[in-house]
């Protein structure tokens, strides 16, 4: 019922897959950023970037 798949040029796959993993981290990121409260991004605006520590 199900032949083997045998798939000679395998290297004509891996840019495929790699798009399809790259976009669907950019979709994820994307409607994750679009789903977030506004009050968490004002929280996450305000954050400081770096802390002021004296140098040892």
């Amino acid at each position: 019922m199900f032949k083997r798949i045998v798939c000679e040029e395998w290297t004509v796959i891996m840019p495929i897959i790699a798009f399809f993993f790259t976009a669907s981290v950019f979709a994820y990121t994307t409607v994750r950023a679009l789903k977030l409260s506004k009050e968490r991004g004002d929280e996450l605006a305000n954050l400081p970037l770096n802390e002021s520590k004296p140098a040892k």
